[in-house]
């Protein structure tokens, strides 16, 4: 791939910060103060008011006033120890955020500039019966690309997505993956339990999955993970090319912009890796 010029230097899109209470004037900053209580309660849990005070740095009669409004509007709820905690607006809120989520469609512009820099293709695969199932791609705009189209299943143990899903998954998913049989694609496919445990568990502690020509002949893939607002790994995100034009010694760098691609569309999915939320492995 580094014959292609791939675009290493810059990064795909990060996620837009929020406003500040600094960059806001009149209403607008008390409503970014009340959101930065929010946030604080999100990330910590239920706080007391003399918490909340030193946190956020607010002046103790603002936070009062906040909190107040706040608490009326159902975004927060406080108990009788005086705890001040996440209300059932956000409930609804959320479920409504969820509900329109459709995974496909917030990736697309990282995927299509995923592929500019790379000139490679990009798919997005989920789990599915044990499966890889391809759900989006972009397309190199080489004439020499990989086989795989969109509706396409391949097996999770010997595929880059496969392996970032399998890697992630439930015990008894592994398990099942693992009592195999599993079968050989290429030369190098990994058919040996505990050589495919091994690579699960370096995926892991990598934070990518590398198929080294196991899936499709000549085809060399690095993949990455999605994890929605729980943490759990829904998805993940690859980039997909003919061996000959992605060298392995290409793999840290082509590696490194999956990775924060993969990031950007968690972020989209509700996924702050900052809070205390467990991530599901």
């Amino acid at each position: 791939m580094s014959r292609t010029r791939m675009d290493v230097a810059s990064k795909p899109e990060a996620t837009a910060p929020a406003a500040t209470a600094a960059s806001a004037t009149g209403t607008a900053k008390a409503l970014v103060k009340g959101m930065g209580l929010v946030d604080l309660i999100s990330a910590e849990g239920p706080r007391r008011l003399t918490d909340l005070v030193e946190a956020s740095g607010v002046p103790r009669g603002t936070v009062v006033r906040l909190l107040e409004v706040l608490l009326e509007a159902g975004v927060l709820r406080a108990d009788a120890a005086g705890l001040y905690d996440l209300g059932p607006r956000l409930a609804v809120w959320g479920q409504r955020f969820l509900d329109r989520l459709d995974i496909r469609d917030l990736a697309g512009d990282l995927m299509a500039d995923l592929s500019a820099r790379t000139r490679e293709t990009c798919f997005l695969g989920i789990e599915q019966d044990d499966k890889v199932l391809y759900v989006a791609k972009v397309d190199s705009p080489q004439a020499v690309r990989p086989a795989a189209v969109v509706g396409t299943i391949n097996p999770l143990h010997c595929t880059g997505i496969g392996k970032v899903l399998l890697a992630h998954a439930d015990a008894e998913t592994r398990r099942r993956c693992l009592d195999g049989p599993l079968v050989r694609k290429t030369p190098n496919t990994i058919t040996e339990p505990d050589a495919l445990a091994a690579e699960l568990e370096t995926t892991r502690e990598r934070g990518y999955a590398i198929d080294e020509i196991e899936n499709e002949d000549g085809v060399r893939c690095v993949a990455a993970p999605i994890r929605d607002h729980t943490g759990r790994v829904a998805a993940a995100m690859s980039v997909s090319a003919p061996a000959y034009r992605f060298a392995s010694a290409d793999l840290p760098a082509v590696a490194e912009l999956v990775v924060a691609a993969a990031a950007t569309l968690s972020a989209r999915l509700g996924h702050h890796p900052a809070s205390k939320n467990q991530e599901v492995s």
